[in-house]
C-alpha cells in the first residue's frame, strides 16, 4: 500500500478536478491510501512541492489566449511547478510540445491520457432514440474554440434530416436555446445538466460524437465517448486526435497551430460548414462498439503507481 496526496479532486470543479477524482477512487479502489504528508505528492496543473516526496506533477493545458493581458501571468505559476516537479505527466503529446516550446526546458515525463470509470462501457445498453436513424452527441461548453454553434448549424442541412444532435448541458446555454428556437431545429436536443453518474446512458444513446474545438489539450467528455464506443469526428490541432486515433475521423479545419504561440482563442477560423456535414456523414459509418481498455481508469491508475514504484 501507497499514501498519496492529490491537490485537486473534486468533480464539480471542472475537467481536471474531475480527473483528480476518478484517479484518487480508482487508487483507493486498488488498496491505497491518501494523507497530506504522503510521500508521493500528485500535483494537478499546479501545487505546493513536497520536501522528502516522490511529486509527480499531472499538467493540462496553459492560457493560449493572446487577447487575455493575464494570460502570461496565468501562466506563470504553472510554469514554475513544470520546472521545480520531479516527474511531468502531460496529457498527450501535444500538451508535452507545447510545454517545451514555451519554457525551452525538457523535463523528465510520461504521456498518460485521461481514463474515466468501468461504467461508460459500450456494452451497456443502447436505447434507440425515436424518430431518427442516427445519433450525434455533443458535449462542448458555448465558448467560441468550441465551434458548438457551427456544430448545430450544420445540422440544419437537408443531408441531416434524419440524424439527431444531443447536446449535453445544452439547455443552460442562452444562444443554444434561441437557436433552436428561431430555426425550429426538430433534431437538435438540448438536454439539462447531467450528473457523472447518469452521463454513460447517455453517451450510449448515440452513435457517433462531434467534438471540433480549435484547441483541446485532452478532453475529458472524448474520452468519455470513446470509452462507450463512440467514433468521434474531430479537429487536427490540439491534442484531441491523439485520442481519436482510428476510432473516427480527423478533420484539418484550418492551418496547424503554431506551437509557443498564442491565439486569438475565441475568435477561431471560420470554417466550411460542408466540411463539417460531410465530416458528420462519414464519422456516422465508422464502426461503434469498440473497445478502449487504454482510457479506462484502472489503465491510467496502474501507469500512475508504476511511475511511483
Amino acid at each position: 500500500m501507497k499514501s498519496f496526496y492529490i491537490n485537486r479532486a473534486n468533480p464539480q470543479l471542472g475537467g481536471p478536478a474531475t480527473f483528480g477524482w476518478r484517479l484518487k477512487q480508482e487508487l483507493l479502489r486498488q488498496g491505497h491510501d491518501f494523507k497530506k504528508d504522503a510521500g508521493n505528492n500528485i500535483a494537478i496543473i499546479d501545487g505546493g512541492y513536497k520536501d522528502n516526496s516522490f511529486n509527480l506533477l499531472r499538467l493540462d493545458g496553459l492560457c493560449l489566449d493572446s487577447s487575455d493581458p493575464n494570460c502570461n501571468i496565468k501562466n506563470e505559476p504553472i510554469f514554475e511547478c513544470y520546472k521545480n516537479f520531479d516527474h511531468i505527466v502531460f496529457q498527450s503529446k501535444f500538451c508535452r510540445d507545447v510545454y517545451e516550446s514555451f519554457t525551452g526546458v525538457k523535463k523528465p515525463h510520461s504521456i498518460i491520457y485521461n481514463g474515466v470509470p468501468s461504467s461508460f462501457s459500450p456494452h451497456i445498453s443502447h436505447p434507440h432514440v425515436e424518430n431518427f436513424d442516427k445519433v450525434v452527441i455533443a458535449s462542448a461548453k458555448w465558448r467560441r474554440h468550441k465551434r458548438l454553434e457551427e456544430v448545430m448549424e450544420a445540422f440544419s442541412s437537408p443531408k441531416l434530416k434524419g440524424v439527431a444532435l444531443l447536446v449535453l448541458d445544452g439547455q443552460r446555454y442562452k444562444p443554444a436555446v434561441d437557436y433552436v428556437k428561431s430555426t425550429q431545429a426538430h433534431n437538435i436536443i438540448l438536454f439539462p445538466k447531467i450528473s457523472h453518474d447518469k452521463l454513460p446512458e447517455i453517451y450510449v444513446t448515440a452513435d457517433a460524437m462531434v467534438h471540433l474545438s480549435w484547441i483541446d489539450w485532452c478532453p475529458n467528455t472524448v474520452v468519455e465517448g470513446l470509452a462507450c464506443g463512440l467514433p468521434v469526428l474531430c479537429s487536427h490541432n490540439g491534442g484531441t486526435s491523439e485520442l481519436v486515433k482510428d476510432n473516427g475521423v480527423i478533420l484539418q479545419l484550418e492551418e496547424d497551430y503554431s506551437l509557443g504561440s498564442t491565439v486569438d482563442l475565441y475568435n477561431p477560423p471560420s470554417v466550411d460548414r460542408e466540411i463539417i456535414i460531410n465530416g458528420i456523414l462519414e464519422v456516422l459509418g465508422k464502426p461503434s462498439g469498440f473497445e478502449r481498455s487504454d482510457l479506462s481508469i484502472a489503465s491510467v491508475g496502474e501507469q500512475y503507481i508504476n511511475l511511483l514504484k
